[in-house]
């Protein structure tokens, strides 16, 4: 596929024609139109965004694959407004925020900007045209999505991405923390009034409302069928999994020598892959301090954490030279990574559906992650395609992880089940949004024109 293209507006395009050469008189049933999507996403498109922006990219290039089927609107904000062609029924629709998170420092966190105005009247008048509005967050996009929904009576789909409730308790620890230089202050904040976990749930109350208001819902963790189906009916509410494509995110990409040259590793180390936001919300530092605790048990390992946050400082003090830290990198050079390093580490537990564990898996990676988090239903058996540690603790991690680091074999025969469990049993992006998205929606809008 062409890469995507900045347009001033919409470009469009009619079905070729040429002369037949046998002409059919039969009168024809008219051809099914396409299911014109709006889907929201209240964070800013580009190079550094996360898995929730990556996911919906994933989603229009394989929209452009059924121009039959579907007509799709990914709305993202952006600092320059305008549209990303991905194809001729598929597009990115960059909005600037009305009150973006980015106007205030003090805001500043590692999830990404978003929007804090109630209501954005350009996106309203965008969104009327659609047969579906999908929101897949709580924020202004999402909220401006449910009036124009209620007002001109579209159906309304919610999917559920990210534990929003989870990064509100983290982020809003952060930035108190941040914002307080006494002391005093900060224990009354944290600990007497325990701001952070009231605004975790107040974040619970607003995710329950938007699910509450929706006529479709889509989950990735039984714990959000459960919310879901408690309120809106089970009936109403189906799986969204995650895609992965299986040659971008592949062994064959495999070069540890030129992993080790490029960023100064040893030969004598295994490498420890961590990719994600290197804060406390994917709990980077569990990793940094099982890798600390291999070292002193004698497992000479070196780790690599790719992407920024919080933490990045320190990790550098506690590793010093056994630690890496590029920060973000393009998703070609982090394929490349993946099939080269060891072991990948992510001990996050904040995750519906990471597409770093996916992505891992499919470069033949083993990976070790949580059982408290959406990343374990991709391991089919621990000790297999990969590791699910219960244990909250680094000593849990670096015991967990080394058998990997010291013996190669055991390491290679994970690595081969986890990248064979992904060709046999993983969907591509193009599978999901034919089985899980298109028919919430074309059920969606055949339920608007009934």
């Amino acid at each position: 596929m062409t890469e995507p293209t900045l347009l001033a507006s919409a470009s469009a395009s009619g079905p070729a024609s040429g002369p037949s050469a046998e002409p059919n008189l039969a009168p024809r049933p008219p051809a099914a139109k396409p299911v014109s999507v709006g889907v929201l996403v209240d964070l800013e498109w580009g190079p550094r965004a996360g898995g929730h922006v990556k996911c919906w990219e994933r989603f229009a290039e394989a929209a452009a694959m059924v121009p039959d089927a579907v007509d799709l609107t990914v709305y993202f904000l952006g600092h320059a407004e305008g549209e990303i062609e991905v194809a001729s029924n598929a597009r990115y629709r960059l909005l600037a925020p009305l009150l973006g998170t980015n106007r205030f420092r003090l805001l500043k966190q590692g999830a990404g900007d978003t929007d804090l105005a109630p209501y954005h009247p350009k996106l309203a008048r965008l969104l009327a045209e659609h047969d579906v509005l999908h929101a897949t967050d709580v924020f202004t996009f999402a909220r401006t999505a449910l009036r124009v929904a209620q007002r001109n009576r579209l159906p309304f789909v919610t999917s559920i991405h990210t534990d929003v409730a989870a990064f509100t308790r983290v982020y809003a620890r952060e930035i108190i923390e941040r914002a307080t230089s006494r002391a005093w202050m900060r224990r009354l904040l944290l600990e007497r009034l325990d701001l952070p976990d009231r605004f975790a749930r107040q974040m619970g109350r607003r995710v329950a409302a938007m699910v509450a208001a929706s006529d479709r819902v889509l989950v990735s963790r039984p714990s959000d069928r459960a919310l879901a189906a408690k309120l809106v009916g089970a009936e109403r509410v189906s799986r969204l999994r995650r895609g992965v494509d299986s040659e971008r995110f592949s062994p064959r990409h495999r070069d540890q020598e030129r992993l080790r040259r490029h960023f100064g590793i040893p030969e004598d180390r295994p490498i420890l892959l961590f990719a994600g936001r290197i804060d406390d919300s994917k709990r980077a530092m569990v990793a940094a301090e099982a890798a600390r605790k291999l070292m002193d048990a004698g497992h000479p390992v070196h780790s690599l954490f790719v992407g920024e946050g919080a933490d990045m400082e320190g990790i550098r003090r506690l590793l010093g030279p056994t630690a890496t830290l590029p920060g973000s990198l393009s998703q070609d050079m982090l394929a490349w990574i993946y099939a080269s390093a060891d072991v990948f580490v992510f001990p996050s537990e904040s995750e519906v559906m990471p597409n770093v564990v996916a992505e891992a898996k499919a470069s033949g990676l083993p990976v070790v992650v949580s059982a408290r988090d959406g990343g374990a239903q991709l391991v089919e058996r621990s000790g297999v395609d990969g590791i699910v540690v219960q244990g909250r603790d680094p000593a849990d991690w670096a015991r967990a992880i080394a058998p990997l680091v010291a013996d190669a074999v055991k390491r290679a025969e994970v690595a081969y089940q986890a990248r064979k469990s992904v060709i046999e049993r993983w969907p591509s992006w193009l599978d999901v949004l034919r089985a899980d998205l298109l028919p919430v929606w074309q059920a969606a809008a055949r339920q608007r024109r009934a």
